[in-house]
């Protein structure tokens, strides 16, 4: 005896999951290039043609494991080394959204409104690791919410030539 089954509204269940973007970018970003370019060296480090470090330096290991000329304060770079902690701020910030308790179509909104407390959470980790020289780069240190500048292109760490530092995906928030 077969058994038929007819599944309504599932037109109405793309339409609403169309209007849900499939990604969702934000990130951190310097507020200027020379802060920018020293985030880059005091992260990665540089190889001078000096055969010693100065005072402020040291020879170390960067986070993909080459040696380099490092600051003392941040001898494995400052950046990169943290992904398990941004990680957990992006699962953390994944799980007070609770998508499942709202409306599909609100989701985009949740997802920005997610994003954005992230690259604020981000920024600070970021920030309170930065070598301390002046404090310049420390201060300039903020979040790219979605639909920012720097993440198309126009500057800030995720658009180094060593970034993205993270992408995510939701099954990895989700597999905590």
């Amino acid at each position: 005896m077969p058994v038929t089954m007819k599944i309504t509204g599932i037109d109405e269940l793309v339409q609403a999951l169309g209007s849900v973007p499939a990604i969702v970018t934000s990130g951190v970003k310097t507020t200027d290039e020379l802060n920018y370019i020293k985030a880059l060296v005091w992260d990665m480090g540089y190889v001078t043609r000096v055969i010693k470090p100065g005072p402020k330096t040291l020879w170390s290991v960067n986070v993909l494991g080459e040696p380099k000329v490092l600051t003392i304060t941040a001898p494995t770079g400052f950046i990169r080394v943290q992904r398990q902690q941004y990680l957990a701020v992006l699962r953390d910030e994944f799980a007070k959204a609770q998508f499942a308790r709202h409306p599909i179509g609100t989701w985009a909104e949740l997802a920005t409104t997610m994003m954005t407390n992230a690259a604020q959470r981000c920024a600070q980790l970021v920030s309170n690791a930065a070598p301390i020289d002046t404090g310049q780069l420390r201060q300039s240190i903020v979040a790219a919410p979605p639909g920012d500048g720097a993440l198309a292109g126009e500057g800030g760490f995720y658009t180094s030539g060593y970034g993205p530092y993270g992408t995510f995906d939701v099954g990895d928030l989700l597999s905590a």
